[in-house]
């Protein structure tokens, strides 16, 4: 009995974690997605499709996501500032069953991506300029 509740305890343990790691797994399917509609992001398109890890357009590639910062890279930062995450997750949570609810996290995602689409990096450029480029907004420095 004993190892029983030993065995359930770890596999809670392990379990229950790993679902909080990624909170926001379908941000990136709604990327490819709203870029993919847009001509004048072809590049970019293109260039995401490839990319193997699409986390990279907001999170530093190695960065402890868990951390405060979330390890978010210059163009992350400013799309957390943009974006309302809390009701992103609740329309994302029965996306895939409730088209009014998949319209209404695209929407969010859309809407978050313009306006930080505005904002210029260090180096004074607009980060909608450099995704038109085909490149990610972010230089990912660490």
């Amino acid at each position: 009995m004993m190892k029983r509740v030993l065995i359930l305890a770890a596999i809670f343990g392990i379990a229950a974690p790993a679902a909080s790691a990624f909170a926001l797994p379908p941000l990136p399917k709604f990327v490819a997605e709203i870029y993919g509609e847009k001509e004048e992001y072809a590049k970019f398109t293109k260039m995401y499709a490839e990319l193997e890890g699409k986390c990279s357009m907001c999170h530093t590639p190695g960065a402890d996501k868990k951390a405060k910062g979330h390890g978010l890279n210059d163009f992350g930062k400013v799309m957390h500032e943009k974006f309302n995450d809390d009701e992103f997750k609740a329309a994302a949570k029965t996306a895939a069953t409730d088209p009014a609810a998949a319209a209404k996290a695209k929407e969010l995602v859309a809407s978050a991506l313009k306006a930080s689409e505005e904002a210029k990096n260090a180096d004074g450029k607009a980060y909608g300029d450099l995704i038109k480029e085909g490149v990610l907004p972010s230089k990912n420095e660490k």
